[in-house]
């Protein structure tokens, strides 16, 4: 049997669960190791023992960034003869993509402070030889850069117990539109499909739900627009749940190719169609209930498509949905865990 340790090191220390990227990468997969009776944990860096760490035979590093604290963990890792992987679902390691970085594009920070925050995260990738990927296009990305010996795409997925809210579309009939941000990093995104929802809002008598974090000067132009702050994960599915039909825009760069289909998962697996930019990730999960945008230019007829379907969508809890999200278990992802696991034993 395996016994693995994900390691984070997010904002949100100990209750990292809360940050997005460590749910799906480091606790679906802890948890659906744990049931199939292997040994699994999640804990955040700065709490991590040379004691803690001799129970393991393996540690998945989540995101690392290069700092003392990393470096003592890798160090123990390596005196206790845990193997050591590290786990990647952002291109967040090379400086020459450092312009495409949602850090930089939204303003948050500069360019400069952007490139040093991936120098620290290359420096830290440099230490490793096992690597896991979310997507192939992030994949392709680290073959170029770093020297590899054991790499496994291992997308993004749904949890173990997951179970479609049950929940009734808004009941005043009017077609929603779902648009869920989960960080501040979106604005450039939403501008893609903004014109079309401009047209769109109009033509269809539709309103927009905007759930998670965007700035108001990004749809301030639109009418009928709801917007429900940064709230809890099954409170989100659940706003995902009622809504038409949801979208995921993404702008056209490097940074967005190496993406997942996240969004597109968790809004299937919830009977909520969903319009989506053509990333790589998200083509290998297409499927009847999602729509691709190739062009920016397709997002009007795309989201005027979507809703004039609305009335003969699945319904949440229904068997084609319930079909779709057992596809996108982690009880289906796992498997190619232990296997990645094993083959660097």
């Amino acid at each position: 049997m395996a016994s693995v340790i994900y390691l984070t090191d997010t904002r949100f220390g100990q209750q990292a669960w809360k940050h997005p990227s460590a749910r799906h990468r480091c606790y679906h997969y802890a948890d659906a190791l744990l049931a199939l009776g292997h040994t699994a944990a999640v804990a955040p860096l700065d709490r991590v023992s040379d004691v803690m760490l001799k129970r393991f035979d393996h540690a998945i590093f989540h995101r690392p960034i290069y700092s003392k604290r990393f470096e003592r963990v890798f160090n123990s890792c390596l005196e206790a003869s845990v193997r050591t992987h590290v786990d990647y679902d952002d291109l967040i390691f090379d400086p020459d993509v450092a312009k495409h970085s949602p850090l930089f594009i939204e303003g948050a920070r500069s360019i400069e402070k952007v490139k040093d925050h991936f120098r620290l995260n290359m420096k830290a990738a440099s230490y490793f030889d096992s690597f896991i990927s979310s997507t192939r296009f992030l994949a392709e990305r680290l073959r170029q850069l770093f020297p590899i010996k054991h790499l496994t795409i291992l997308p993004n997925s749904l949890p173990r117990l997951f179970t479609c809210p049950v929940v009734s579309r808004f009941p005043d009939d009017i077609p929603t539109i779902g648009y869920f941000p989960g960080s501040n990093g979106h604005g450039e995104d939403f501008k893609i499909v903004k014109p079309a929802l401009l047209e769109v809002l109009n033509d269809s008598n539709a309103r927009l739900l905007i759930a998670g974090r965007l700035n108001q000067r990004y749809y301030s132009e639109l009418s009928d627009v709801h917007y429900v702050p940064f709230t809890t994960y099954n409170n989100y599915l659940s706003l995902l749940a009622r809504v038409d039909v949801s979208i995921a825009p993404l702008v056209d760069n490097v940074f967005s190719q190496c993406k997942s289909a996240v969004k597109l998962i968790e809004s299937v697996a919830v009977g909520t169609p969903i319009v989506a930019t053509s990333i790589q990730d998200v083509i290998d999960h297409s499927n009847s209930m999602s729509v691709v945008v190739h062009d920016k230019n397709q997002w009007q007829q795309c989201l005027t498509k979507a809703l004039t379907k609305v009335v003969s969508n699945a319904e949440p809890g229904g068997e084609k949905v319930k079909t779709i999200a057992a596809q996108f278990s982690v009880n289906n992802r796992v498997p190619v865990l232990l296997e990645h696991l094993q083959c660097v034993a």
